[in-house]
């Protein structure tokens, strides 16, 4: 066919046939299909809905949209490479609207059909053979139909243009066509155009696909549609080829007779049983594969089946052992490929055991072994190591002969040439590329970091030894005192994972306040992490105490400890992490299935399109925003499947995911979104400002919103609560007339439970009345309906209700994920397998991942990380494994190649910090290049802070890019600060002060400027805290907000204390301020106060020593991550106690060793100099603070 390229517009980029596969019909806005050529000169179909110029096309834009949302979402489905065609671009110009399809070499089916001569397979659609391949192409249409479905979209147009085929031998039907598909949300809304659907009449619904879809099997099935919808006829006279069990299917399909439930799982299973049947009659038929098998005495085959069937079967019983090798093997064979050195083997694995092939070999003849026949005289008792197989394939039901090899002898001369050779299945079983593809590698690098979390996990739980067990007298309390006990793997693995010794940390965790409480501990006999175990019990730890002159743990509980001596402690809350792996299994289970999320995570800019969402730039709303949050809009709007965005302290990208939302909605109000974070937090921040968007919508029509905790979390999100709303809608559901006009049964069912809910919602989220009220399954239904149908659901990444969604695969239009450079990559990966579109934001510059360090050091040892993962196999319970992790495992075992697991140790680094390892490659590539579409953004105008603040943490942490807005910059310069000090001499109101204490090195002995060792702390910084807060006040009429924040829980605790100390004293007037870390509360951690602001912070830096190294003289504070987040939370002043000959000293010395990073530090005396030059920043000594005279 002729073809030419187009001179400009969309066509231009392709080589197009001149005529159309099928011309575009505008009048029902179904498309035109072209064949065409790329610049790679590969065959496209491109799909093209011509525009008429003076005409409004906006009807034929809305068609054109859907159908790319449509496959946008179904990207997301399981299977969707394989089962749907898959979209490489999409346009529009003067001339029409375009979107390009993959077909590989396929093309449309109705080609076929209208085809002078038919394929073969199309042309003798009655021969069983390809009667055959068929049904196992009607089997792909039906699961594709499915996976539609299963979101809650119709098809509306199935016929022979929607299925894309190159009738090959392998069935490969894949589904397109979905420009008139649409959720059945939707079904019943005004639509914008005047255009309707194709079909003639107004039903739309899961049955009318179905009704569609068998119309057209039995089209290419050649199956006469008037006797197949005649009920008179009897369904084995409706064709002489169809048997009746493939007119009862497509008359189920029709509608013409009823089932209890119409759907994939039922059609899939009715075609799988006429697969196999006619396989089973193909096989009568046609020539077979044979395999000779010695059985009887003094055979060892034989001997392994007597042994397998524990000795029920006799060794010269030969029938018998042939009946067993039939029913071990199944009615498909799995034939496999096994690599031996530089040889290949193949086996037949059955059930219980893998039979061992060899060429047959005629006997009493010299000819060499041929495989027209197999012999087998051997078997293995377990299935081969996984990374041995390098191929495998099924065998056809049926086709195997089973024969003795007496029979062979004579069978074989007679039926030389007239089998089927083994060679053949043998060359579909050994694939062309046996390596491990980047798919593979990704898959095992998430499974690598799963197993180093679950080891740390498995650290934690201590061997013990029971020295005495007896009940409290006239209680049902018992005591029981315990020793650690050694136990070689677990002190291995601690050394392994540089822990200190499993009785030493077991003894600094009972110093701490939590493990005291009731039921903080349990006592088990099995020591694998994840074992369930009957005899588990709860204990609260009491003390350390002596017994029989041995210093002893004692523990009390209500339940009787277990009957032997030697058993396992571990804390409670373990128990919720492996709640955590055990989610995070099914997620790698499901990734594994996932080819496009697994693509894209190796390489995420191979398959970038563009979403073609509208944006308004005319808007107030769009001009209203800072230039870079424009540009971050823009790229966010038009970007699939993936975009990051990095946010700095203060830029407002909460904000701008708010403004994403809402363009969302306004563009189509069916939407449905997912927000994640790592933290509840960051999610209840997240909602908020979602929420105040909406608030000026009438609640009918604002989008329904649902927070979902954890079962057994006790918190509340209020109105939003998944249960609560449960609440709302199932009284108005009993209320309605719909509910009304039901069946009685129906009817009083709906409203008992209604009544439940109502009587069991009084008593919410306490422990009884929540437990209870969960524990109905019916009223988990209900909340589960609302979690799938909800427009909005806001939950963290690793919860429950992430879990159902990707069980039940309701999917989403978009997932966003806040603070996901908090989130390691295995934490991210579920809520990455819930939708096709995914935005990430967060900001990798502040608190990383927890537990970063110690993983990312033990990834750097390669032999270490080999060691652990191969204890592990032996310290896991089964509960928390799969095949991914087994397959891992035993990859370890058998590796000789150090090189391909220095690799994967090097890509579980790049994945533990996922957020930050695709936007540093991102920014990296930007500023080399202007080429390609971005996939990442940083925003750069901040909001929050001073200018003269933010200048410092622009210069320590952004390389001077973060800027402030110039509004806000004024209101800064112009305004007066909420804050002022008593005494300007002894605490000037510079935005950043630092509070200069004296060097403990300089003061020599018995100075009392230095750090205490850990838990670290520093009286005398804590000293300079309270005389600081002495000094503020609120401005009057203001309630400004205050934090005192310090890298150290402990000197957090003391700056507690010393605030409580006086705060009906000296610092009474702390009252005019709102506490910023809690309701109540004015210190914490910086941990505890990523994503929180205040008027005023001050920070005690603590660490004031005379160590000669900088790692062991700074500690946390060469985090840069910790610092940065330290340093940005004030708004209007930042206050800064510590040494700063001390950290000069630091600098100094770390400029003279190898390998001594100090971070920001010496960034931050450069800026701090800067400041004190502009006289934006002040360094007020300890001296002259306490207004000592000289």
């Amino acid at each position: 066919m002729a073809s030419r390229r187009a001179g400009k517009g969309f066509l231009a980029a392709y080589s197009v046939d001149d005529t159309y596969l099928m011309r575009p019909d505008r009048a029902a806005g179904r498309a035109g299909i072209r064949s065409a050529r790329d610049r790679d000169s590969r065959d496209v179909l491109i799909k093209v809905w011509p525009r008429t110029k003076g005409l409004d096309d906006s009807d034929l834009e809305d068609v054109w949209r859907s159908e790319i949302r449509q496959l946008q979402r179904l990207a997301a489905v399981p299977r969707a490479d394989d089962l749907f065609v898959h979209m490489t671009a999409s346009g529009k110009d003067t001339e029409g609207f375009y979107l390009t399809l993959d077909p590989g070499q396929g093309s449309p089916l109705e080609t076929f059909l209208q085809s002078r001569r038919k394929p073969e397979v199309l042309a003798q659609a009655r021969q069983p053979r390809y009667r055959r391949l068929l049904w196992a192409n009607a089997r792909r249409l039906a699961e594709a139909l499915e996976l539609l479905h299963s979101q809650g979209a119709i098809h509306r147009n199935l016929d022979p243009w929607a299925v894309i085929t190159s009738l090959t031998e392998e069935p490969d039907f894949r589904l397109t066509g979905f420009e008139w598909s649409m959720r059945i949300a939707t079904v019943a809304g005004k639509h914008r155009g005047k255009l309707e659907a194709p079909p003639s009449d107004n039903s739309f619904s899961f049955a009318r696909d179905w009704r569609d879809l068998a119309l057209l099997f039995a089209l290419f099935l050649d199956i006469p549609s008037g006797p197949l919808g005649d009920l008179k006829v009897v369904p084995s006279r409706v064709a002489d080829h169809a048997s009746a069990a493939e007119i009862r299917l497509l008359r189920i399909m029709l509608g013409l007779e009823r089932v209890e439930r119409l759907n994939g799982e039922l059609v899939s299973g009715r075609i799988d049983e006429i697969i196999s049947s006619i396989a089973a009659d193909v096989a009568g038929k046609e020539a077979r594969l044979c395999l000779a098998l010695r059985l009887g005495q003094d055979s060892r085959l034989a001997e392994a089946i007597r042994r397998t069937s524990n000795q029920q079967i006799e060794a010269s019983d030969e029938a018998e052992q042939l009946r067993f090798v039939e029913d071990d093997l199944g009615r498909q064979p799995h034939l496999v490929a096994i690599k031996e050195g530089d040889s290949t083997r193949y086996a037949l694995l059955g059930q219980l055991l893998t039979y061992r092939l060899s060429p047959y070999r005629q006997p009493g003849t010299n000819e060499e072994p041929r495989w027209e026949f197999a012999f087998c005289e051997r078997t293995d008792a377990d299935a081969p190591v996984s990374a041995a197989v390098v191929g495998d394939t099924h065998i056809d039901c049926g086709a195997l002969e089973l024969v003795r090899i007496a029979e062979a002898a004579q069978r074989f001369p007679r039926r030389r040439g007239k089998v089927q050779r083994w060679d053949e299945y043998q060359a579909r079983a050994v694939r062309a590329a046996a390596r491990k593809t980047d798919l593979d590698r990704l898959h095992q690098t998430f499974a690598l970091l799963l197993v180093l979390e679950m080891a740390y996990a498995a650290a934690d739980v201590f061997p013990v030894e029971i020295i005495s067990k007896a009940p409290n007298s006239g209680s049902d309390v018992h005591s029981i005192h315990l020793v650690s006990r050694q136990d070689a793997e677990r002190a291995k693995l601690s050394d392994l994972l540089n822990l200190e010794a499993p009785a030493v940390r077991l003894k600094k965790m009972l110093d701490g306040d939590e493990v005291r409480e009731e039921g903080a501990w349990t006592l088990s006999e099995p020591g694998m992490l994840g074992e369930r175990s009957p005899t588990t019990t709860s204990w609260r730890f009491v003390g350390i105490e002596e017994h029989d002159d041995v210093e002893c743990l004692k523990f009390e509980g209500t339940s009787a400890p277990p009957q032997r001596v030697v058993a396992f402690l571990a804390p409670a809350g373990l128990n919720g992490r492996v709640a955590q792996f055990k989610r995070r299994l099914k997620a790698l289970a499901a990734l594994k299935e996932h080819a496009e999320l697994l693509r894209m995570l190796v390489d995420p800019r191979l398959r970038i399109h563009d979403s073609q969402d509208p944006l308004d730039e005319t808007s107030e709303a769009f001009k209203n925003l800072d230039p870079s949050k424009q540009k971050a809009l823009r790229e966010i709007l038009s970007t699939i499947p993936l975009f990051f965005l990095q946010g700095p302290p203060g830029v407002g990208k909460t904000y701008l995911v708010g403004d994403v939302v809402r363009r969302r909605f306004d563009d189509e109000a069916t939407t449905r979104i997912l927000l994640s974070a790592q933290s509840n937090s960051a999610i209840d921040h997240l909602m908020s400002e979602v929420q105040s968007i909406f608030r000026g919508v009438h609640a009918d029509a604002r989008p329904l919103m649902v927070r979902a905790r954890s079962v057994d979390d006790d918190e509340s999100a209020g109105e939003l609560e998944i249960d609560i709303q449960a609440d709302r809608l199932l009284q108005t559901l009993a209320d309605s007339d719909l509910v009304g006009d039901a069946t009685t049964h129906i009817r009083d069912r709906i409203r008992e439970l209604a009544d439940a809910r109502a009587v069991s919602g009084r008593s919410r989220r306490t422990s009884s009345g929540t437990l209870g009220r969960r524990a109905s399954a019916e009223l988990r239904a209900f909340e589960g309906m609302i979690l799938r149908a909800a427009n909005l659901v806001f939950a963290t990444t690793n919860s429950y209700a992430v879990e159902r969604l990707l069980d039940e695969r309701g999917l989403f239009d978009w997932t966003i994920v806040e603070e996901a450079g908090k989130a390691t990559g295995g934490e991210l990966l579920s809520p990455l397998l819930l939708s096709h579109r995914r935005l990430m934001i967060g900001d990798h510059k502040q608190l990383p991942p927890f537990d970063i360090d110690k993983i990312s050091k033990i990834l750097a040892a390669t032999d270490k990380v080999k060691q652990v993962v191969l204890l592990v196999d032996d310290l896991v319970s089964r509960y928390l494994r799969d095949q991914g992790i087994d397959e891992m495992l035993r990859e370890i075992e058998a590796s000789e190649n150090d090189d391909d697991f220095g690799r994967a140790c090097a890509d579980t680094l790049d994945i533990l910090v996922l957020f930050e390892t695709f936007v540093e490659r991102e920014l990296k590539r930007q500023k080399a290049t202007d080429k390609g579409r971005p996939i990442a953004r940083r925003l750069n105008e901040q909001y929050r802070m001073h200018p003269a603040i933010a200048r410092i943490v622009s210069d320590c942490f952004y390389d001077r890019d973060l800027i402030t807005n110039p509004k806000k910059e004024r209101v800064f310069l112009t305004s007066s600060p909420p804050i002022l000090s008593t005494d300007t001499k002894r605490l000037p109101e510079s935005p950043v002060i630092f509070i200069d204490m004296p060097y403990s090195r300089a003061e020599g002995p018995g100075g009392r400027a230095g750090d205490r060792p850990p838990p670290w702390s520093n009286p005398q910084e804590a000293n300079a805290v309270v005389e600081t807060l002495r000094l503020l006040r609120a401005r009057q009429s203001e309630l400004p907000s205050l934090a005192v924040l310090s890298p150290y829980w402990q000197q957090v605790m003391t700056l507690k204390q010393r605030i409580e100390r006086n705060i009906d004293g000296t610092l009474s007037h702390l009252k005019e301020f709102a506490a910023a870390i809690d309701l109540a509360e004015f210190c914490g951690t910086v941990d505890s106060f990523q994503g929180g602001e205040a008027d005023v912070v001050v920070v005690s830096l603590v660490r004031n020593n005379a160590h000669s190294t900088p790692a062991r003289a700074l500690g946390f504070l060469r985090d840069n991550r910790r610092m940065n987040v330290l340093l940005s939370r004030a708004k209007w002043r930042l206050i800064l106690v510590g040494s700063l000959q001390f950290y000069k000293d630091v600098v100094e010395r770390s400029a003279k060793l190898p390998d001594q990073d100090v971070g920001f530090l010496g960034k931050f005396f450069e800026s701090l100099n800067r400041g004190v030059s502009a006289k934006e920043a002040s360094i007020v000594p300890w001296s002259q603070l306490k207004g000592d005279a000289s």
